[in-house]
């Protein structure tokens, strides 16, 4: 007796399957490649053809420190192709908190030229601590054209306030574990470990930039 098939009956349990072995053999590969899917994109708002590569940091990270002269220079050289944005996080601590809402403040005043490498070389250089609000502003006067009372105004704003919780949704939406890590796309997360070491997680940044802009 011969037996026959109806694909009509048969190709929706097959396309399960399918997409069952397609999600197991995606997330392991992804993870082997220093990169993992968000299983909920997340919105992007890079202009032109440049494709958007948020960095997760903390003044506060020493690797973050590190990684800073060499990301600007990997972005310098992507220039028109990458769209960086700096996103500091807190894990919670409170410490954290006072730097992260530092990063907004001068991001407010437009002084982050003169401030962004100046506050790593200030910790992890000269050892300096940033315990209060009037620590920032004390320190940003020094470096920047801004007086101690401007500063304190922006750190207490409610716009810095508001970029600093949308700073940490992100965080949880894109499930950063460490920094410095790497979104890229609002799709993928480049983590330093996964990848093998910051130069690495550039190279991976760039393959997925690679990728997000068609190129061949």
């Amino acid at each position: 007796m011969r037996l026959t098939f109806s694909m009509g009956r048969w190709a929706p349990a097959a396309l399960l399957l399918f997409g069952l072995a397609a999600a197991l053999i995606t997330g392991p590969a992804a993870a082997q490649q220093g990169y993992s899917v968000l299983d909920n994109p997340q919105p992007t708002d890079s202009t032109g053809d440049a494709v958007q590569v948020r960095e997760f940091f903390s003044y506060g990270c020493p690797h973050c420190a590190d990684f800073e002269p060499v990301l600007s220079d990997w972005v310098a050289e992507n220039e028109g192709r990458v769209d960086l944005v700096h996103t500091p996080i807190t894990f919670g601590r409170d410490s954290w908190a006072v730097l992260a809402r530092a990063y907004y403040a001068a991001d407010a005043l437009g002084i982050l030229d003169q401030t962004h490498r100046a506050m790593f070389d200030a910790i992890h250089e000269e050892g300096r601590q940033f315990e209060s609000h009037a620590d920032v502003a004390a320190f940003y006067a020094s470096v920047a054209d801004v007086s101690e009372a401007e500063v304190m105004d922006a750190l207490n704003s409610f716009a810095v306030s508001s970029s600093l919780n949308r700073a940490e949704r992100l965080a949880g939406a894109y499930g950063v574990r460490g920094t410095p890590s790497l979104g890229v796309a609002g799709q993928y997360l480049v983590d330093v470990r996964q990848a093998g070491g910051q130069r690495g997680m550039l190279d991976v940044a760039d393959s997925l930039v690679a990728g997000e802009a068609g190129e061949g």
